[in-house]
């Protein structure tokens, strides 16, 4: 008898917010599940403020869904979500959101369901805070849950220790900064670093992740010299341009920093 493929499900969560929740979700879990398993994701957005989701109406890798959450039991509707026969990521909206979604997985036991909790940072004290507290409530309730922290939007041209001194501590020594990555299990000290570009915000615009933008086979070369062969207008043939240079640009930060995370998220979640 074939073994059954595992499913994975996947919460990325912190009660802060601008620190790149949605980016992290469709940018990196989304596209780490589908080049994984080939088979699209059930992405469940909790969040009654924001619809970052729609921004992805267009991507194949993903079934969208939004969830509302005032005034609802989700309970029930974690139960309903996390008890579906296929990989599944939950985007969690911050403040309040984050706090009844977290209540009701405690409540239901339902957070003995996920696999991993991934938490989104960007290099604020606050930041920094709001990623331990979400570690040691998810943790204090499930101490085999795996979870994995997301340096989100970080600047390649500075070291990721000194941009994120911190969370990973001062690694110069100048500011005698412990860090919070210490008050961390050590078995827990898991973390992915997702650099800052252009390329992310406008694969958004295509309505796609910057992922499916690096590999789709289009032949954009081919579009842009036809385009300039028979006189196109010149905002067709700027567009293609930006096009091609934007393929270009997906395709670099796949293979620099996506295929690398990837590898990670493989090592952390065996």
């Amino acid at each position: 008898m074939q073994k059954q493929q595992k499913k994975y499900k996947i919460a990325v969560i912190n009660t802060k917010g601008g620190v790149g929740k949605s980016t992290i979700s469709m940018q990196l879990v989304v596209p780490y599940l589908y080049q994984k398993f080939k088979n699209p994701i059930s992405f469940f957005e909790f969040d009654d403020e924001n619809e970052d989701s729609i921004s992805f109406e267009k991507s194949k890798l993903v079934w969208l869904e939004k969830v509302r959450v005032a005034g609802r039991d989700l309970r029930e509707e974690l139960r309903e979500i996390l008890l579906l026969d296929n990989h599944i990521c939950l985007d969690v909206g911050a403040n309040k959101t984050a706090v009844y979604v977290i209540d009701a997985l405690l409540d239901s036991g339902m957070i003995y369901t996920l696999d991993a909790a991934v938490i989104p940072l960007m290099d604020g004290e606050l930041d920094a805070t709001s990623a331990i507290q979400i570690y040691q409530k998810l943790k204090n309730a499930n101490p085999n849950l795996k979870t994995i922290f997301a340096l989100n939007r970080w600047n390649e041209n500075r070291e990721v220790e000194s941009q994120f001194d911190i969370f990973l501590g001062d690694k110069y020594g100048f500011f005698d900064t412990k860090g919070v990555i210490n008050y961390i299990d050590e078995r827990d000290r898991n973390y992915l670093v997702l650099a800052d570009s252009d390329a992310i915000k406008y694969s958004r615009a295509f309505g796609i992740t910057l992922w499916e933008f690096a590999n789709q086979p289009l032949d954009v070369d081919k579009e842009l010299k036809e385009a300039i062969a028979k006189g196109a207008s010149k905002e067709e043939i700027k567009r293609l341009s930006f096009k091609k240079a934007l393929k270009i640009d997906c395709e670099k930060y796949n293979q620099r920093i996506l295929r690398k995370a990837f590898k990670k998220l493989d090592e952390i979640l065996a």
